[in-house]
């Protein structure tokens, strides 16, 4: 009989390991390619590569692209490139990635240093990288290949010389960027390469004060810019290169020249041209390649051509006869009623306003009170739409000082009236949270200065009752002078329960990765607390089968078995238990029992486990003063919760005392309270101490044993009984729970 329930038990407990150690993979032909950008998302260059890119993938439905962004212009620090390492490192930890394409340097530096540790010893495209000629020991041409950024500069120059025959100096403009220094060396290079008839000067200057006094100097005849690379930065941020180059040279009467294809149209004349997008085009075609297992060239060159902006050549007063053959003409400059469309439409809407203005004077007086009373219902639609869309309007005259707001801009903040809201452009930091302020700031100075095309942020306005809401501003300077802003409008709309949701979410997602952590040290620990009692019985069992033993040893290690059986079993039973309490199968059933002699077995049982452990414990319990003292409860769940209580406290206890005591309340009430002498537990480990796989912390595991869930059962046991469960504790000052459940006393059931 015993022989078959241990056989039943150990059948069992392998099952209940099985069960939860498996895991289950379903086969996944679907590729996952990452597109490595070294820049910040909208930056123009990495943009049109990344569109490229996306539109070759677009009809390849096995794979899919992920795109992420360094930010080197901004942030370039060693200590960001090791917080973003991490970043992506726990971000594809448990995430398998088939390729990865690297866009310009600092991708292509991260992906050397850090990419097999983040993403694995996968396939990779680097395009765009300036200086890769350099470094191509870090390339492995089995399975990366290089997609060159090379600029035609000498093409460049010679385009410039065909154009204009009289030339005297072409300027330089570039910058201290590794690019910017790369291509300087390459024009110098191309310009001494044979005997020219003119000079060059190079204005290589990121200050934006400096470089536009230096082009202002600069005479305009017979004269050209060649334009390498301008990145300029204005507090800490580098500026792009395309809105650089509208502020600096849109006003100069001198040809410019580039070999980029976002300065056209209505920038440069022309140069030989490269394309982001080809760039980005070819990047993909090869790593389409490299994912069907197909043979690459580890050196790929995109083509580039001599593109020219007619209308920027002839505003520049450059004769086309000098055009070489095999060019790319954009913005071509129609015939006269195109090329005067603009103004002839204008001419055309004058004459027709002219007209209607007569007729208006005409009708004058009949239609001025019907116009009055559209505008009137107009404004009112307005004020309804923005009244149900619970926005608030805001309009700033930065020139006269003054600031208006609608009545719902008011009623968000809880003032009855706009003219009880006192708020004006000297005092408005009165009403924004202190810890805001700089926001707000920081988003419209880089609205003002270009960088960003709406003035937009988030941030806590202080209501009328001093409490405070988080809001969502969003505005834009409609009116400026001579570049100066005059006028600025927006809106405002509540997000405060936006917030509390994404406040929610983010609490939500780190308890789901705390539960997930806990699950597998509880695995790893369950696996370690099974086998410890399997190995026991498998062990002595040999050696009773094998070994030439006595009696006494015999006996001995049979009662090992017994122990160990049990332990295992008991560790079943824990599983079982939480099992059936988060399924709802466990059931709570009432039965007539005598408390005392629950309580005098679970006193007994604490001895006995002292004595296993060579604890100098001293397990004491204070009986009731009623003998029989008979309840009806379910007998099995108050043995359980109450040998689990003194089971834990008698493994943390070394020495000292573990008292039990216990009492019936009002006829209707049981309160059980265990107390020891142990180390106490302090108001942080109380917060978690009754969750599931948690223990005060690892090293109660190693010194104590357990899975962490006798105390979560216990808990999930009292409730059930609709019960309760407090702790009392303080470090080094012992522990006491303390069980309060509802019962009824045998004498207080009425008979029939």
């Amino acid at each position: 009989m015993m022989q078959s329930f241990n056989r039943t038990t150990i059948t069992s407990c392998l099952t209940v390991l099985i069960l939860l150690l498996c895991t289950f993979s379903t086969a996944n032909d679907l590729k996952e390619v990452v597109v490595l950008n070294s820049y910040h998302y909208g930056f123009k260059w990495t943009a049109d590569i990344n569109e490229a890119i996306s539109e070759q993938f677009r009809q390849d439905e096995s794979t899919r692209l992920f795109y992420e962004f360094m930010d080197s212009k901004r942030f370039h620090s060693d200590e960001y490139f090791q917080t973003l390492f991490e970043q992506y490192r726990l971000k594809y930890k448990n995430h398998k990635v088939d390729g990865v394409i690297c866009s310009d340097n600092r991708a292509f530096d991260f992906f050397s240093e850090h990419g097999k540790e983040i993403w694995g010893n996968v396939p990779a495209i680097f395009c765009g990288v300036n200086d890769i000629g350099e470094q191509l020991d870090r390339v492995d041409s089995t399975r990366q290949a290089i997609v060159h950024e090379i600029i035609d500069v000498k093409g460049t120059i010679d385009l410039i010389e065909l154009l204009q025959p009289e030339l005297e100096e072409i300027i330089v403009i570039s910058d201290k960027t590794l690019s910017g220094n790369i291509f300087l060396n390459q024009f110098i290079e191309a310009f001494d390469s044979k005997h020219r008839n003119y000079t060059y000067r190079i204005i290589n200057n990121t200050k934006p004060d400096l470089l536009k006094k230096a082009l202002n100097k600069i005479p305009s005849s017979n004269r050209a810019i060649y334009l390498l690379s301008l990145y300029t930065e204005h507090n800490g941020i580098p500026n792009e290169m395309v809105l650089e180059s509208q502020y600096f040279f849109n006003e100069l009467n001198i040809p410019l020249y580039s070999n980029w294809d976002f300065l056209m149209p209505d920038l440069i004349v022309g140069g030989k041209i490269l394309k982001a997008a080809d760039q980005g085009q070819l990047s993909a075609i090869l790593m389409q390649q490299l994912l069907n297992n197909e043979t690459i060239p580890t050196h790929n060159y995109p083509e580039d051509q001599i593109i020219i902006d007619e209308i920027t050549l002839l505003k520049n007063q450059l004769s086309e006869e000098y055009l070489p053959d095999n060019i790319l003409l954009i913005n071509e400059d129609n015939h006269f009623i195109e090329r005067h469309k603009k103004e002839l439409t204008i001419i055309l809407i004058i004459l027709i306003i002219f007209i209607f203005i007569i007729l208006l004077l005409v009708s004058d007086i009949i239609k001025r009170k019907s116009v009055e009373i559209s505008f009137i219902d107009s404004e009112k639609r307005l004020e309804l739409a923005i009244s149900g869309a619970n926005e608030g309007l805001w309009d700033i005259d930065l020139e006269k000082k003054t600031f208006f707001i609608n009545e719902q801009y008011a009623k968000l903040l809880e003032y009855k009236t706009a003219s009880e809201f006192r708020f004006n452009l000297s005092n408005w930091q009165e009403f924004v949270f202190s810890q805001d302020i700089e926001q707000i700031k920081e988003a419209y100075n880089i609205h003002r200065d270009g960088i960003a095309e709406v003035f937009q942020c988030e941030a806590r306005l202080i209501k009328k009752d001093g409490s405070l809401s988080w809001f969502s501003i969003h505005g834009k300077i409609t009116e400026r002078i001579n570049g100066k802003p005059i006028r600025i409008t927006g809106i405002i709309l509540n997000i405060n329960n936006q917030k509390a949701f994404e406040k929610e979410l983010q609490n939500a997602k780190e308890k789901a990765e705390e539960s997930d952590r806990l699950k597998s040290s509880f695995l790893a620990n369950m696996s370690h607390e099974i086998r410890t009692p399997m190995n026991a019985i498998l062990g002595f069992t040999d050696l009773l089968i094998y070994g030439q033993l006595s009696g006494i040893e015999q006996n001995e290690y049979l009662n090992m078995i017994k122990r160990s059986g049990e332990n295992l079993l008991t560790l079943i039973n824990d599983i079982i238990d939480i099992s059936k309490i988060e399924s709802g199968e466990l059931k709570i059933s009432a039965d007539k029992i005598n408390i005392n002699e629950l309580i005098k077995e679970v006193h007994i049982v604490g001895l006995s486990l002292c004595s296993s452990l060579n604890k100098p414990v001293d397990v004491r319990i204070n009986p009731l003063a009623n003998s029989s003292a008979e309840i009806l409860t379910d007998p099995l769940r108050v043995y359980q919760i109450l040998l689990n209580l003194v089971s834990n406290a008698i493994k943390f206890t070394n020495k000292g005392f573990v008292e039990i005591d216990y009492s019936i309340i009002n006829d209707n009430e049981l309160k059980l309270s265990v107390k020891d002498s142990g180390p106490g537990i302090s108001d942080e480990d109380q917060k978690v101490i009754f969750e599931r796989f948690r223990q005060v912390d690892e090293s109660t595991i190693k010194k104590h044993g357990g899975t962490g869930l006798g105390l979560s059962i216990t808990k999930s046991l009292v409730e059930l009984m609709n019960g309760n469960i407090t702790l009392i504790s303080k470090p080094r000052k012992g522990s006491q729970f303390i069980v309060k459940l509802p019962v009824k006393t045998i004498s207080s059931i009425p008979t029939n």
